[in-house]
């Protein structure tokens, strides 16, 4: 198994500097973020198109070898409207998964990986620590001549992997990531520093920056063959806007709540008259919240995460630290 993960890194290493070569720099890739976000966006919301979120999700889970990388790129971006899209959130659930890994608890990291999976199967870090922990456990049953349990704990790990090499096909095919305007697309908000590592290469430092079409990117200088030095581009506009509406909505509810008990101090202080049912309040009270029919499929699965980073203003502060965590050797 540690063959066939090597095995796969060295694939996405070829594809991802195939890419680059195979085009000419005036050649447009084939996804420009600016041009095409909200175009796959509405494909994926469209229930009657190929590109719908919920048949996307289902071939993505079923490992169909008939999933295209643009087909991938439109479901990952579909999952920005999903409600379990929480990057900052997200981060500190992943990380818990990590730490598992890092202390050698793999059933307990499986454990929180498929039910983590359930609400969020398109996480890079998440499907890449999941098949890690099958892999390990699979080699304690062999040490122990469990065969069988061996061999459909290596079958869960190959399966995890796979997922994690279709994310990071669909990102290399999103763009070369050489240029700020033309970015790697990253699901999550450090999706960028897990992406660096699985080619093999080196992650030295990182910064955050607007583009020239307005969009926000991640930097991140990697070490390549432990001696050039190359930047590479995330686009993480989705993420920021994600998490700068969500605390936007945040203290939306706070002050409302904070009018509502100030409204009922005052209502408090004014003459006893009989009481009045407030029918509309009581109608309203009663009608059930409807639920978005569109959320991930409830069978589905997903990996990774770090520190919650201070809230935002304006914009997401600069990172210094990394984000991605290390797993100790």
């Amino acid at each position: 198994m540690f063959l066939r993960f090597l095995i796969s890194i060295a694939t996405v290493f070829i594809l991802f500097s195939a890419y680059g070569q195979d085009q000419n720099a005036d050649d447009l890739p084939p996804f420009i973020y600016k041009r095409d976000f909200k175009h796959n966006l509405d494909s994926a919301s469209d229930r009657t198109g190929r590109l719908y979120y919920q048949k996307l999700i289902i071939k993505f889970l079923n490992n169909d070898s008939s999933l295209t990388n643009a087909e991938m790129l439109t479901l990952m971006i579909g999952f920005t409207e999903n409600p379990h899209y929480k990057p900052l959130e997200n981060m500190e659930k992943e990380l818990e998964i990590f730490d598992h890994n890092n202390n050698g608890e793999f059933s307990a990291a499986i454990s929180k990986s498929r039910n983590y999976l359930q609400t969020n199967p398109l996480s890079l870090l998440v499907l890449r620590e999941i098949s890690y922990a099958y892999q390990k456990n699979s080699k304690e049953f062999q040490k122990n001549l469990v065969m069988d349990s061996a061999l459909l704990y290596q079958d869960s790990a190959k399966y995890f992997m796979d997922l994690n090499d279709r994310m990071m096909e669909a990102m290399i095919y999103s763009g070369k990531g050489r240029t700020p305007e033309t970015p790697i697309f990253s699901l999550g908000i450090a999706d960028g520093e897990y992406f660096i590592p699985n080619v093999g290469f080196v992650m030295d430092k990182k910064d955050t920056e607007w583009n020239k079409n307005g969009d926000f990117v991640e930097t991140i200088t990697a070490i390549v063959d432990k001696v050039n030095v190359r930047k590479y581009y995330f686009v993480i506009q989705h993420a920021k806007k994600k998490i700068d509406d969500d605390a936007a909505n945040e203290l939306q509810i706070k002050k409302a709540k904070q009018t509502e008990k100030k409204k009922g101090k005052e209502k408090g202080k004014g003459k006893k008259i009989n009481a009045i049912t407030d029918s509309t309040s009581n109608m309203m009270d009663s009608i059930p919240m409807s639920k978005n029919i569109e959320q991930a499929n409830q069978d589905s699965l997903s990996h990774e995460k770090s520190p919650i980073l201070p809230p935002i203003k304006d914009t997401i502060p600069k990172i210094t630290d990394s984000i991605a965590p290390k797993r100790e050797n």
